[in-house]
């Protein structure tokens, strides 16, 4: 059976650097941190008081039937759905029209579906509804709770605000559920059962009981200077900061954006996922290993051929170090280096979304033929003096991108990326 060719004709952000992809990337290349004071709660009583918050005030519902609802979701909800309008609206795949009241919509065409990574989906919901029970009893509790708080109301948001009334899915990986649903959405595309797909992923969790939990785990930078943390790579990496983000992007089966006369970002090639870990919330090297090379076993690609690693690289110790190990021993035999960074530093650990996110700056660093810098990296690890970390934004022919993302209890998904 002929394996149908998968291209990214939409793309769709929500983060700490802006409310769009070239947002993204223009705070990317200019080394510019989405790093802040935490205002969602007061985190006096943590040792870590960052986060990489988005700005509320530049996320656009647009109209539909459900709108009065999805205003009144969990964030997770509200930046997946705008990210995939934007998706929609790059793509130029959907037919605007009108509905019988006037109000614009856009129709997309049939064999479509939405596929969505959520590592914690609602959890902000659910510490105030519990909060809100306890403190003024179970009569105040809202009706949107339930809704707010399941993983799976981000795709159905999307499905419903877009009448897409074939496969909706969910992925809850943790963190790697956000690439995973781009690799599922790809291989559906690749088989023939779908034309067309929606698929990223989000997460809101900037909540006092993230921080307890994190915390507890000794997970959590300590530094108070956003200029200063996290330090993906970095000698002195003390750990991640948390992230809020959204990605999602408009997959098609290439020959269909061919006969539409549609424009792309690039070519998802190649995806692996595999299962394995030393313990439960580490990563391990050889399972690293294996996945990467899995990926670019399925995109038909060498690894002489990786242009650029966009990795995991939170600013944890262990996590890092573990990484950069896999990746010098899936080159060592290579005949040439890739470049690896982290977009961490910029935007923060932004959980279900890290793979998405890092997949939006691989894009963007093919449609540029740029390679975004790790921020924040300054100290060399000894350990990896020999791996090319770029401190600036580097001009320089790329065709292969590999995006890394892992997840507790040894999830790990990676995905190539190419241009023409």
């Amino acid at each position: 059976m002929r394996r149908r060719r998968v291209v990214v004709t939409g793309a769709g952000v929500v983060c700490s650097l802006g409310s769009t992809a070239g947002e993204l990337w223009d705070g990317l290349v200019a080394k510019r941190s989405g790093i802040a004071p935490v205002t969602r709660f007061d985190p006096s009583r943590f040792r870590s008081r960052l986060a990489g918050e988005v700005d509320d005030s530049a996320v656009e519902l647009p109209p539909g039937p459900f709108r009065f609802e999805f205003k009144r979701m969990s964030a997770f909800v509200r930046y997946a759905l705008s990210a995939a309008d934007q998706a929609v609206a790059d793509s130029g795949l959907a037919v605007r029209a009108h509905d019988d009241a006037g109000t614009p919509r856009a129709d997309l065409p049939p064999g479509g579906a939405v596929f969505l990574g959520v590592a914690m989906g609602g959890l902000p919901s659910i510490e105030a509804g519990v909060l809100r029970q306890e403190n003024q009893g179970v009569r105040r509790t809202s009706p949107f709770l339930i809704p707010s708080l399941i993983p799976n109301m981000a795709a159905s948001a999307i499905a419903l605000q877009h009448g897409i009334t074939d496969e909706q899915m969910t992925i809850a990986g943790a963190c790697a559920s956000g690439s995973q649903a781009v690799g599922e959405a790809m291989r559906a595309i690749r088989s023939g059962a779908r034309t067309w797909a929606l698929a990223g992923g989000a997460e809101a969790v900037t909540t006092p009981i993230t921080y307890s939990g994190f915390q507890a785990m000794t997970a959590l930078s300590r530094h108070d200077d956003p200029a200063g943390t996290p330090r993906p790579f970095d000698r002195r990496r003390d750990g991640m900061v948390v992230g809020e983000a959204a990605a999602v992007f408009l997959l098609e089966d290439r020959a269909h954006a061919e006969a539409r006369g549609a424009r792309w970002y690039g070519e998802l090639t190649g995806y692996a996922t595999n299962s394995g870990c030393d313990d439960i919330t580490g990563i391990s090297t050889p399972h690293v290993v294996r996945v990467m090379a899995d990926a670019l076993a399925d995109a038909a690609v060498a690894t002489d051929a990786v242009d650029c690693v966009y990795a995991q690289a939170s600013g944890m110790v262990r996590g890092d170090a573990a990484e950069l190990a896999a990746v010098t021993e899936l080159v060592s035999g290579a005949r040439r280096q890739p470049v690896v960074t982290s977009i961490k530093g910029h935007t923060g650990y932004t959980f279900g979304a890290n793979g998405p996110m890092n997949l939006a700056a691989a894009l963007m660093a093919l449609r540029h033929q740029t390679v975004s810098p790790t921020l924040k990296y300054e100290q060399t690890d000894p350990a990896f003096a020999d791996v090319d970390i770029p401190v600036d934004a580097r001009r320089t022919e790329l065709r292969h991108c590999l995006i890394n993302a892992f997840g507790f209890g040894g999830i790990n998904a990676s995905l190539v990326v190419s241009r023409d």
